[in-house]
């Protein structure tokens, strides 16, 4: 058995030449400004500040997974087409990278060469698949533009499949939700296909019980669900349940530990983060974990945790939940750079 590791040797863990990863991220740019505002307004006293790549480096982090939104939540809120909105946000991330020194990658060695450059990477991805609008030819179009990893689903149901929290239930004044029958439908099994034959990495986060199975049925290559949480632990949408866990980790795939909490849902603390790293790596395995934070995207963290520059918090956290040094380094980044590459990235 290799030795545990003890608390504080979590900087060692990941400075073992396997770079950090945060595989769920997003850029500055997800609304234009006057959006952006009242969203944040909304959130006042819970959302952290918005942070650029130039924390990465100080963060400890060598590479993110920076996604743009393509649901109507806030596609909606730029000019033009939905699709124009997407290729704006991905633009916008492009720009911020370079403005922080950042490579981008479309690979996974290239995240190993940016990291042995001293730059950090940046991994163009989707949250939230409509703006395909049952069209294959577009996941095409999408790795043109140099994205490599796609949610299918964000905060609306749509043309590939249903989602676990519809907007809807946000509101304090509950609206009747129409939904198509949940889960993966025939466009979802065409785009997934395609995705995963061109070598980009399909993320199930956000998807219903339906979706999740069924995606994880079809797939012929490792899925991803790269920021949730154990269900068994607190009964949360966003959660996944047993079941779900097992059919993701059945691919090849990852679960992604999340340090959220928004009006008692989600991790509470940094005690809970560790009971729920501790659940899924003795249900699925520590090989089938990775993290997402959800940077610039989430309305709430975790007490303990207050944002991207403190990432060493959760490998620390790892370390006092008994995880050893290879452990750490595997959920840290290598678990999903070994995934990554077994997708054909």
């Amino acid at each position: 058995m290799p030795p545990t590791c003890p608390e504080g040797c979590s900087k060692r863990a990941v400075t073992k030449g396997v770079p950090v990863v945060d595989v769920h991220t997003h850029g500055t740019g997800l609304l234009p400004r006057p959006a952006w505002a009242v969203y944040r307004f909304v959130n006042r006293g819970h959302m952290p500040p918005d942070v650029g790549f130039d924390v990465l480096g100080p963060a400890g982090v060598d590479a993110v997974v920076a996604k743009a939104v393509g649901d109507p939540i806030v596609t909606r809120f730029h000019r033009g087409s939905p699709w124009a909105a997407v290729e704006r946000q991905l633009e916008h991330i492009r720009s911020q990278a370079t403005a922080a020194g950042a490579i981008l990658a479309t690979g996974a060695d290239a995240v190993g060469a940016a990291q042995g450059q001293g730059h950090p990477a940046v991994v163009l991805g989707l949250e939230g698949a409509d703006v395909l609008d049952g069209r294959v030819y577009r996941v095409d179009e999408l790795f043109a533009l140099g994205v490599r990893v796609v949610g299918l689903v964000h905060y609306v149901d749509n043309s590939l499949g249903t989602v676990c929290m519809p907007w809807q239930q946000w509101l304090p004044v509950r609206l009747p939700v129409r939904r198509r029958p949940t889960g993966l439908s025939p466009f979802g099994h065409d785009a997934m296909r395609r995705m995963q034959e061109l070598g980009v990495l399909v993320d199930l986060a956000h998807a219903d019980r339906a979706t999740t199975l069924a995606a994880c049925a079809a797939a012929a290559a490792p899925v991803i669900s790269s920021h949730t949480g154990a269900r068994a632990l607190q009964d949360f949408d966003r959660f996944l349940g047993d079941e779900e866990l097992r059919a993701v980790a059945g691919t090849g795939g990852l679960v992604g530990l999340w340090p959220f909490h928004y009006r008692d849902r989600g991790v509470a603390d940094l005690a809970d983060f560790a009971r729920h790293a501790s659940y899924l790596a003795e249900l699925i395995g520590v090989d089938h974990l990775c993290i997402g934070t959800d940077m610039n995207g989430v309305s709430g963290l975790m007490d303990g945790y207050r944002g991207e520059t403190d990432f060493p918090v959760l490998t620390d956290t790892l370390a006092r939940a008994g995880f050893t040094v290879d452990e750490i380094a595997a959920v840290a980044g290598g678990n999903f750079l070994r995934v990554w590459r077994a997708c054909g990235g």
